[in-house]
């Protein structure tokens, strides 16, 4: 398989997408550009190209010209564009494209019933692997929670901005958990070593920990005792379903919620030796040193 050079990422603007952004960047590895709405003012420095794209088949097909990777970090609300996309990378003869994973675990079947938006995401890799007979391979990076952007909304139910913690079914279920640098690192790993990651799920992390684990190091990091209130998954995912069914947004959080800590949705990453961190290469980040730099402000 030969070697990835230019790399085109979609939804770059966006937390995830930024972090990748960055990562491929940095690494000097590649020769990287955007795609962008028409609409979007964002800028990504002078040597970066943009391609602006309602993605229709012409504006794809002039983006995707030369490339050899597209890697999508569209969120929500642009999931339902990946099938067009890949079809257009494909006919331009891509060689990579890598989804909008970067999540919970989506190979879950547990997780996908519970979750309407994980649909989405399945139907894209089913999509892919029919694809793959037209030379297009791909790799889907699951990563958990990203942890140093849901500890500023409680996404994992801790909340550093005001020292709030929400402990599910007792705290010492274990989870695996990722930040935005490390999703970054797995990105440029993957599309390092094409031959080794092509047509497959892998999983990585940052750390493996329980609730009880975090809240400890957050409470030794910030000198203080946090808040907390204890609940259970099974109540997250039945007020989830209602709130969603309502269309609020708040739903979908509280079902994510269940599915990062619940039992039996595949979030424990070191289960059946599934991850790929020392495949790839990845640098060590740790609870402890993430929480400390977390509480002082620092990137890690």
């Amino acid at each position: 398989m030969a070697p990835i050079k230019n790399v085109i990422v979609i939804g770059a603007g966006g937390s995830i997408g930024t972090s990748i952004f960055s990562a491929l960047v940095a690494s000097t590895k590649f020769t990287v550009s955007v795609l962008t709405r028409p609409e979007s003012t964002a800028s990504y420095g002078p040597n970066i190209k943009v391609f602006k794209s309602d993605y229709s088949e012409t504006s794809l097909a002039a983006a995707f010209k030369g490339q050899d990777a597209v890697v999508s970090a569209l969120g929500a609300a642009g999931m339902g564009e990946q099938l067009k996309i890949i079809d257009a990378a494909a006919k331009a003869g891509v060689q990579r494209y890598l989804p909008s994973e970067y999540g919970c675990d989506t190979q879950n079947e547990k997780a996908t019933s519970l979750v309407p938006a994980f649909g989405f995401k399945v139907d894209v890799i089913e999509y892919l692997r029919k694809v793959e007979a037209r030379g297009l391979s791909w790799t889907a990076i699951e990563t958990g929670p990203a942890f140093d952007w849901g500890l500023q909304m409680g996404l994992v139910g801790f909340n550093i901005n005001t020292h709030e913690a929400l402990i599910m079914d007792g705290g010492n279920r274990p989870f695996s958990a990722t930040n935005l640098s490390q999703i970054g690192n797995a990105v440029v790993a993957v599309l390092s070593k094409p031959a080794e990651t092509a047509n497959q799920f892998l999983y990585v992390d940052s750390f493996t920990a329980t609730q009880n684990q975090i809240l400890a190091e957050l409470e030794k990091a910030t000198g203080r005792k946090w808040a907390v209130t204890e609940s259970s998954t099974e109540a997250a995912a039945r007020e989830g379903k209602e709130l969603f069914g309502r269309g609020d947004f708040e739903g979908l959080l509280l079902l994510l919620k269940a599915v990062m800590l619940g039992e039996g949705f595949g979030s424990d990453f070191t289960e059946d030796e599934r991850l790929a961190n020392e495949m790839l290469g990845l640098p060590e980040q740790g609870l402890i040193e993430t929480v400390a730099a977390l509480v002082k402000g620092e990137s890690v």
